[in-house]
């Protein structure tokens, strides 16, 4: 769930007002492949969201790779805060782009809080199919899209932590200054379409419709 702040809401470029990418994430996710390293050492596909894996799937499939996901939770100043400040996935990868206005205090509180609520889905998820090792193995890391980028720090924050021999974010679309983020953070970005903002991601998907945790567990299974 990439955080959005009011700057993104229901924002799209006038030119681009009628513009849809893909027809859906298995036509981006075949698509993305093919823009993808040729060389890659025992490769692991890592979705970054529910939606990650179902494009991950497709990465997957084409690179006879198997499939992990790790689910990434908002941070914001309190549940019912809009603005998320940044992003968490499960244990200790973080990533806050600014405190607006917290104290260090409530910022430890909004952490703790997006941890656990990652590390519950993450749970849920892995039930039957635990996570993939990543040492030593070029992961590429994917989701539907880069916003702000703090999605996608915080999953490579988390990659980063297991070890990879190389680390490579993929997504469809991205924004300008998200895409410079994450940049600084894998060994390499690979993004077929970049704006300067893409506002709302499901605008790039002729079907956006989100996957059920039942689904997800499903793809997870039928790689490994």
């Amino acid at each position: 769930m990439e955080p959005t702040g009011p700057e993104f809401e229901g924002f799209m470029p006038a030119h681009l007002a009628e513009s849809v990418l893909f027809d859906d994430r298995g036509d981006a996710g075949r698509r993305l492949v093919r823009a993808l390293p040729r060389e890659l050492r025992r490769p692991v596909v890592v979705g970054t969201t529910r939606g990650g894996a179902e494009i991950g799937a497709e990465v997957a499939a084409a690179l006879r790779a198997p499939l992990d996901v790790v689910i990434v939770a908002p941070v914001r100043r309190s549940p019912e805060y809009e603005y998320a400040v940044g992003a968490a996935a499960p244990g200790a990868a973080v990533y806050l782009s600014d405190r607006h206005g917290m104290s260090a205090a409530q910022s430890v509180v909004a952490v703790a809080r997006a941890h656990r609520l990652a590390a519950h889905d993450d749970i849920l998820l892995h039930e039957h199919c635990r996570h993939l090792p990543l040492e030593g193995r070029d992961v590429v890391l994917v989701d539907e899209a880069i916003t702000t980028g703090a999605t996608m720090a915080a999953a490579a924050a988390w990659v980063r932590e297991r070890d990879p021999a190389r680390l490579i974010a993929a997504v469809p679309v991205g924004a300008a200054a998200g895409l410079e983020l994450v940049r600084g953070l894998a060994d390499e970005v690979v993004c077929l379409y970049e704006f300067e903002v893409i506002g709302s991601r499901a605008v790039w998907f002729g079907d956006f419709q989100r996957p059920e945790d039942d689904e997800v567990r499903r793809l997870l299974e039928a790689t490994r």
